[in-house]
């Protein structure tokens, strides 16, 4: 008996004693720590990439919530994270009419622009613009009072594009 003993470590035949355990203890988390390592490294070499809705919900009634929304939508695209949607609704139709869009300036953030130059720079970076159409027609943003390159786009649109979207509602 202690002849076996000696031979499998001080441990009868088929266990495992302390010093077993721990050694193959460590080298499974060895294992899981290079695994998680190469995991990581792979990881962080992919890029974000997505697809976001910004709802914005306020325009001239409340220009600290829409500025904020669109400067969020500005980050966003900034950083190519993805494919960017903004799409107004209630009185974030606002936003939508042509001679109500640079008059929407938040005091706080002021230094970032008015409405019509966040979108417009946001546009640039290949964001679309959707705007509710019963609130487009209640804020006057239809016909040539609609910015031409801020679309029609209803609540079926908005429960189909959040699908598997970031979604901010401001």
């Amino acid at each position: 008996m202690d002849e076996q003993r000696k031979d499998t470590g001080g441990a009868a035949e088929g266990t495992m004693d302390r010093s077993g355990f721990l050694k193959v203890l460590g080298a499974g988390l060895g294992a899981a720590g290079v695994g998680s390592l190469l995991g990581g490294q792979a990881f962080a070499d992919v890029e974000k990439k997505g697809k976001y809705v910004i709802v914005v919900t306020h325009g001239g009634d409340d220009p600290n919530r829409a500025i904020f929304a669109l400067l969020m939508a500005q980050v966003v695209a900034k950083k190519g994270w993805g494919q960017l949607h903004v799409w107004m609704t209630l009185a974030g139709a606002d936003l939508a009419h042509v001679d109500k869009t640079a008059r929407v300036e938040s005091p706080i953030f002021k230094k970032f622009g008015n409405a019509l130059e966040i979108m417009e720079d946001v546009r640039k970076r290949g964001a679309t613009f959707g705007v509710c159409p019963p609130c487009a027609e209640y804020s006057g943003a239809v016909d040539d009072k609609k910015h031409p390159w801020v679309k029609n786009a209803g609540g079926d649109w908005l429960m189909e594009n959040i699908q598997g979207a970031w979604v901010l509602w401001m």
